[in-house]
């Protein structure tokens, strides 16, 4: 291979690159750097000191969240937290007909007498079919794999369900109906939660696949392997599953075949607005996430009418569905020790605490407190610094976590742009992105939790582009956020109250139930696990 003219630098600066991308993870490797140019420009490290403080929120948005939380569950770091929730009904199909006439051929004709034999909600929860399935009869339960269940599985436990009374407005009228309307995890539903549809004082839950059987299936003598006999009419995800009143809905339903609350989505949701959910948990143990988004979720009303075929007069089954869609809202209520509250100061923590839900996230001063990049970085401005890499480390403060410990470390931290309410540059410039399989996934970005390094167990995100807009093209973007999330993949971010001031946090973190406890910078300087910037840069030489 043979180089010319001024092609050589150029050259010798991607291969370098590419050396330098393509070693350890964990640590920045100088491999190369002695072929750049005889030496001109070295390569070094410098670590810097970035503040930290925590912020308890108040109440975070919750209509359009992508799971729902239900439960009580008291972790002994962050104490009580309490969930229920709201939602819309929508209908199935509007101006619905039920049996097999219209309501005007019935009041001319003669009625069906359409009755409800039963009703039943199905709230599910996030699962996976175990992929082999080949040794089951066909009406025997897939095993699932069920992933949003936190804590005690085998809890008896009180579940309620009642019809809801207050009307949830798509558009927000202070906007002059522009916006949706948001509706805040702090809000009362109690004085809206009326009448009982169901009530369980000893509920445990079941996690196995449901299976409907079908009354008709017979089996057919020329097949061998199936007996069609036992192919249920359904199957079921593992899910909260309970009868609801069914007089309830005969009248409000049923009975309104014809009438104009049907008619529409709009006048059904003024007519019905809506049912909540809520459970009593007594040694608050479960938390559950519930698959509530499209139409995984639904009330569906089985129905008998009389009809007649072939002059014979018969009984016909059918069913139909309520959605639980349009406006949901999550109430979370949480209940933090005062030994943990203590901490939530405006001075540079010692510990910091992202915690899920409405709990709290992390505010992050990348200066170290001068507020000014100018001086936090003057050296590397001056002299040109070139950013290899640049780490903000949070190393997990284990002694802090009970030796019992029933604190579920996150998989994963999210880091953000706080001051523009956005992903970092770094976030979005990953060259991996979305592969899929979330342990590869924005894997450059990081923030993943790693358990393998020396040190001790830590979340480690790489900020190079970051750190090269505030020391290169003079950026002023200052503040960065820390919280848990659900999925690195949802970057979204919501409304949100710190006391009275609005903020805006990430929605994924909302629909995670998890927290940990991380050193701050505000410990000694020689604890290696002290939150700090790492740069790694190269400098181009004066001579």
């Amino acid at each position: 291979m043979s180089f010319k003219g001024g092609k050589v630098l150029s050259t010798l600066l991607i291969l370098s690159g590419v050396i330098f991308f393509t070693a350890c993870e964990d640590d920045y490797n100088t491999i190369g750097v002695d072929l750049i140019d005889n030496g001109k420009i070295t390569a070094s490290k410098q670590s810097y000191d970035v503040s930290a403080f925590n912020r308890k929120l108040k109440s975070v948005r919750t209509n359009g969240l992508t799971a729902y939380q239900l439960g009580d569950y008291n972790q002994s770091i962050y104490g009580v937290t309490t969930t229920s929730f709201t939602s819309q009904l929508l209908l199935a199909s509007t101006n619905p007909t039920f049996g097999d006439e219209t309501q005007n051929t019935e009041n001319a004709e003669g009625s069906e007498n359409e009755r409800i034999t039963a009703v039943y909600l199905n709230l599910p929860f996030f699962s996976t079919v175990e992929t082999d399935t080949t040794d089951l009869d066909e009406d025997e339960p897939r095993p699932y794999r069920v992933d949003s269940i936190y804590g005690n599985r085998q809890a008896t436990f009180s579940f309620k369900a009642q019809e809801f009374t207050k009307f949830l407005r798509d558009l927000d009228p202070d906007s002059n109906f522009q916006d949706a309307q948001e509706y805040f995890s702090d809000e009362d539903p109690l004085p809206f939660a009326t009448t009982v549809l169901y009530e369980n004082n000893a509920y445990q839950l079941d996690l196995n696949e449901i299976i409907i059987p079908d009354p008709d299936a017979v089996d057919d003598p020329d097949t061998e392997d199936v007996d069609e006999s036992k192919v249920p009419a359904e199957r079921l995800s593992p899910r909260i599953r309970v009868e609801l009143n069914k007089e309830f809905f005969q009248q409000k339903i049923l009975d309104n075949e014809g009438n104009g609350v049907l008619n529409s989505q709009n006048n059904f949701k003024e007519f019905l607005r809506g049912i909540y959910i809520s459970t009593d948990m007594p040694n608050e143990d479960l938390e559950m996430l519930l698959n509530l988004s499209g139409t995984n979720s639904y009330v569906e009303l089985q129905y008998d009418y009389d009809s007649t075929v072939e002059d014979r007069d018969t009984v016909k089954s059918k069913t139909f569905r309520l959605n639980l869609s349009g406006n949901k809202v999550n109430y979370i209520t949480d209940n933090y020790p005062d030994a943990v509250l203590s901490n939530f100061t405006e001075d540079n923590a010692a510990k910091l605490y992202p915690y899920g839900g409405a709990g709290s996230y992390v505010e992050i001063d990348i200066t170290g407190g001068s507020g000014d990049p100018k001086i936090a970085f003057q050296e590397a401005i001056e002299k040109g610094w070139l950013i290899n890499e640049a780490n903000l480390i949070f190393y997990v403060d284990e002694s802090s976590l009970p030796e019992q410990n029933d604190l579920t470390l996150p998989d994963r931290l999210y880091l953000f742009d706080l001051n523009n309410k956005r992903s970092l540059i770094d976030y979005k410039r990953d060259s991996i992105a979305r592969t899929g399989v979330d342990s590869t996934t924005f894997i450059n970005y990081g923030g993943r939790l790693d358990k393998s390094n020396d040190v001790g167990t830590r979340y480690k995100f790489k900020i190079t582009d970051y750190i090269n807009n505030i020391i290169r093209n003079d950026s002023t973007n200052i503040k960065l956020g820390l919280s848990t999330t659900s999925t690195i993949n949802n970057t979204f971010n919501v409304a949100a109250f710190k006391g009275t001031e609005e903020v805006s946090v990430p929605q994924a973190s909302i629909t995670n139930i998890f927290g940990t406890v991380l050193y701050g910078n505000n410990v000694p300087a020689n604890d290696e696990k002290r939150l700090k910037l790492e740069i790694y840069y190269t400098e181009p030489s004066n001579n």
